[in-house]
């Protein structure tokens, strides 16, 4: 299965992502991902491929997540 990474950053608050698209058979996941920075809603897939998102760097574009806790 082919892999293909690329750099993202979100629109809303400029965190900075990587992204791994994986060829994977279509399915019905109703459940947005969301930006770890400011909860904007993120692509999950694109075409045939799904989109796993890695975020790099230490977060500082998002002003510790804006005083939310983190989701474990």
């Amino acid at each position: 299965m082919p892999e293909t990474t690329t750099k993202f950053h979100c629109p809303n608050c400029g965190d900075e992502y990587l992204i791994v698209r994986v060829e994977a058979p279509p399915t019905h996941d109703e459940l947005p991902l969301l930006c770890l920075g400011c909860d904007g809603v993120l692509c999950n897939r694109e075409g045939k491929f799904a989109l796993k998102y890695f975020r790099i760097g230490d977060g500082s574009r998002a002003h510790s997540m804006n005083g939310r806790k983190p989701k474990l």
